[in-house]
């Protein structure tokens, strides 16, 4: 039985929640990112279900920068967040639970594929 690298639980936690957003039953999700996760420069997001996915030159840990600092401005504290030349993964919520979010990159041949998923519980 192959054995899984210990620097990788979170990968496989992101990939486990995009795949659940995949097979959820919902059959619309919003149109557009909410304000407060906001859209990255340059980019033009697109909404699959529930996630929102673009593709962009940046870095990984460039993207992450600019949501990390979009979300706390916002009031939403980071939960975790990792990253390496494979890309990266940000998750953060408010205080009161209400609105979380999850950002997940990977990097490849100087690309970055963002996927991010927000959730606002009313």
């Amino acid at each position: 039985m192959a054995r899984m690298p210990r620097a990788c639980p979170w990968l496989v936690l992101a990939v486990l929640s995009i795949l659940a957003s995949d097979c959820s039953t919902q059959s619309s999700g919003p149109k557009a990112l909410p304000s407060w996760v906001g859209s990255y420069p340059g980019s033009n997001p697109q909404a699959t279900g529930a996630t929102f996915v673009f593709q962009t030159k940046d870095p990984a840990e460039k993207v992450l920068d600019f949501y990390q600092r979009q979300l706390i401005q916002n009031g939403l504290h980071m939960d975790s967040r990792g990253g390496g030349e494979y890309g990266g993964m940000l998750s953060a919520e408010d205080d009161s639970h209400r609105r979380s979010v999850m950002i997940n990159i990977r990097s490849d041949k100087g690309t970055s594929e963002v996927s991010i998923e927000p959730v606002e519980k009313k």
